[in-house]
């Protein structure tokens, strides 16, 4: 009786080992097939979270460079990752094919950077890199009309003035004050054209060639886009920004 008693607490002990370890082995695999596609489906929450943000920022610096308010500021959680103001992107203004210094300048970005996706605020609009494409989250401010058999063209040009880096965990915050405002006004209709140096140039042709403008060039790094007999009307917009 006594061996029978100690065979059988033998048998329930190593079934107990045995479902344990089986137990330990599933959640092993779990967490190891798991784990990353959690991180990842984090990282894409993070991400889309912070795009919000930038909408919240394109207003915000309408607000300071076209209703001119003084100065507006902007928190953005970091989540581990970079927040940086650039100078990569550019805008010239040319009518009927001669360039016009006033309107031309340089217009920067502010990047958003996590992993392998990029938020960009550029010239008014908000642009987005992901793997596997590019798209454009939120217009710039360039728009067409017809009144009268008149063709007018709009163009709100916001220049970011200012550099500035800020990466790791934390609280970003993105002071903007407007600096100038320089507006022209064509007499009579032109030839319009804008040649635009972006790492975003497909998405811009996209976008103006729904405004009215035909895209003459595309390259990776920049595009020219045409709109003839066309009255232009081009606000050039400097912001100072900074980020700490």
């Amino acid at each position: 009786m006594i061996r029978e008693a100690d065979e059988d607490g033998v048998t329930e002990t190593i079934g107990f080992i045995f479902i344990f370890g089986i137990v330990i082995l599933s959640m092993s695999l779990i967490y190891a097939m798991g784990y990353p596609q959690l991180q990842s489906n984090m990282a894409a929450n993070v991400f889309e979270s912070t795009e919000q943000s930038f909408i919240v920022l394109q207003s915000n610096m309408k607000r300071v460079a076209l209703d001119q308010v003084p100065l507006k500021n902007l928190k953005i959680k970091l989540h581990d990752t970079t927040i940086s103001t650039t100078n990569d992107s550019n805008i010239t203004v040319y009518y009927n094919g001669t360039p016009q210094p006033s309107l031309s300048c340089q217009t920067g970005e502010i990047k958003y950077l996590k992993d392998e996706r990029v938020l960009t605020y550029e010239n008014g609009g908000v642009w987005k890199t992901y793997p596997g494409g590019k798209v454009m989250v939120s217009h710039p401010h360039i728009y067409s009309t017809t009144m009268e058999d008149t063709n007018f063209t709009t163009i709100s040009v916001i220049s970011i003035n200012g550099r500035g880096s800020v990466g790791g965990k934390g609280v970003a915050t993105i002071r903007m004050e407007h600096n100038t405002t320089t507006t022209n006004i064509t007499d009579t209709a032109v030839n319009l054209t804008l040649q635009i140096n972006t790492t975003y140039p497909q998405q811009w042709s996209n976008y103006l060639n729904e405004t009215g403008f035909t895209t003459t060039s595309l390259t990776e790094t920049g595009l020219s886009a045409t709109r003839n007999e066309t009255r232009v009307i081009v606000a050039v917009h400097v912001v100072d920004v900074e980020i700490t």
